[in-house]
């Protein structure tokens, strides 16, 4: 009989007995492995008729094992001693699975050889140079996105093709707005790009790769008062896109405000002529190309302009006090609040006044540090806070927290907290802003409001 037929009759006789496709797959694994036919495989959970088969060819009895193993010794000398033994293993179960046994090292190289050649093809049909400029470094330095491009690759490749060349796409938009000095709600840019305006909404595999390119274009630190989201949205806007354009917004009080082409807003004027404070969102600040406290407030050679946490608070300071310039940052710092800090003339000073509490303490700082010589802590005092206790008790979790308190200009409230575990609000303080009664030394950061 010609070898050919011996070894299509010998597969035959395999595949017709259910317990070798799981002995042939695990002998294919182990050969991936070693490179070579070798090594002891474990089958368990047989049938009695699946150890009846292997029994049958293997000349042994295994109808009372548990589990059987199975060792490339034992298979070659059934082999020699059956009526296959012109064939390999190596033949037999190339022709079992209709390809080519090959190691792990082998189909990694193979791998690693179609995802090259995949992204060569790309960048060929790349017609975006910032896109494919950032896409070759993510690829050759493993950046912020790669482990995203590599998993979308394993999973759709094809698909990935359309993503990539979606965002590339996005990736020239964004350097056009840049150009032109504009903003785009992200919804209008998706639908503009893509067609669909929800093609970058968070947690799509087009967002976090926008994002990773935003990221990666821009000089922006992570730690300059903003929430992991808002520093997200932070990104965005600096690169052009304007995200949650209406619920992001800040309560402003005593402010006017120039266009691009130098013309006052009429609207935030009007506002700041009827003495009435204004909510501006993201999208209204992103066409205000400067901002500076309203005339009244020119106090001294800087303007002063006052920011504080709590709506309640800024209410009665801008009835108590109209001619000046309020802030309200409503808790934790958005980007509405830095968007217009930032926006406000150089010639203007900030002041600052949170809550005594863990989180209190570490909004100031973020400011501190994002504003530094241009801000100062305002009613910051130890005696201040001694004072005017709350009943709400700080537990460990929020007085951990503290650690991360390391101006200068904290320690000292700082240091009590940690030692009366109670938090102060500005609500109880109001009464002692306007006596100025609380000042506890030479040394105090507190500074009064001049009536």
């Amino acid at each position: 009989m010609e070898k050919q037929e011996i070894l299509k009759e010998c597969v035959a006789y395999f595949k017709s007995r259910t317990v070798y496709r799981r002995l042939f797959k695990k002998l294919r694994d182990k050969y991936a492995g070693l490179g070579y036919f070798g090594g002891t495989v474990v089958l368990t959970a047989l049938t009695r008729e699946e150890k009846e088969q292997l029994g049958g060819f293997l000349q042994k009895d295994y109808t009372e094992n548990k589990s059987v193993s199975v060792s490339a010794g034992l298979m070659e000398k059934a082999l020699k001693a059956s009526r296959f033994s012109e064939v390999s293993w190596d033949e037999i179960l190339t022709a079992y699975f209709g390809e080519s046994l090959v190691t792990k090292k082998e189909e990694k190289l193979r791998k690693d050889l179609e995802k090259e050649g995949f992204f060569s093809r790309f960048f060929s049909s790349c017609s975006s140079d910032h896109g494919k400029n950032w896409l070759e470094s993510v690829l050759k330095e493993r950046g912020d996105g790669y482990y995203l491009l590599m998993q979308q690759y394993r999973e759709n490749p094809r698909e990935l093709w359309k993503i990539l060349e979606r965002v590339l796409a996005a990736v020239e938009r964004l350097t056009d707005l840049k150009q032109k000095g504009r903003k785009e709600l992200l919804a209008v840019f998706a639908a503009d790009v893509t067609g669909d305006p929800h093609y970058f909404d968070e947690g799509t595999v087009g967002e976090k790769l926008l994002s990773a390119y935003v990221k990666s274009s821009l000089n922006m630190e992570s730690s300059e008062g903003l929430s992991a989201v808002e520093y997200k949205k932070k990104m965005l806007y600096e690169s052009g896109i304007i995200k949650d354009e209406l619920s992001n917004d800040v309560l402003v009080y005593g402010i006017q405000a120039e266009r691009r082409d130098g013309t006052v807003h009429p609207g935030i004027e009007g506002f700041f002529q009827c003495r009435e404070p204004v909510k501006l969102t993201v999208e209204t600040l992103g066409k205000i190309e400067k901002i500076q406290p309203g005339k009244a407030s020119l106090d001294t050679e800087k303007s002063r302009v006052y920011v504080v946490e709590n709506p309640a608070v800024f209410s009665v300071l801008i009835r108590k006090y109209p001619d000046r310039t309020f802030v309200c940052g409503n808790g934790q710092i958005r980007l509405a609040v830095l968007v217009l800090l930032d926006k406000l003339t150089e010639n203007s000073s900030l002041y600052y006044a949170g809550d005594f509490d863990p989180e209190g303490l570490l909004i100031a700082q973020k400011l501190k540090n994002r504003y530094k010589e241009r801000m100062e802590f305002w009613h910051y005092d130890k005696a201040l806070y001694e004072k005017n206790l709350s009943e709400v008790y700080l537990s460990d979790r929020r007085i951990k927290k503290l650690e991360k308190v390391q101006d200068p200009g904290l320690q000292e409230i700082r240091d009590e907290m940690r030692r009366v575990r109670r938090a102060a609000y500005q609500e109880k303080m109001l009464g002692d802003w306007f006596t100025d009664q609380h000042a506890s030394s030479e040394n105090s950061k507190t500074i009064s409001i001049p009536l």
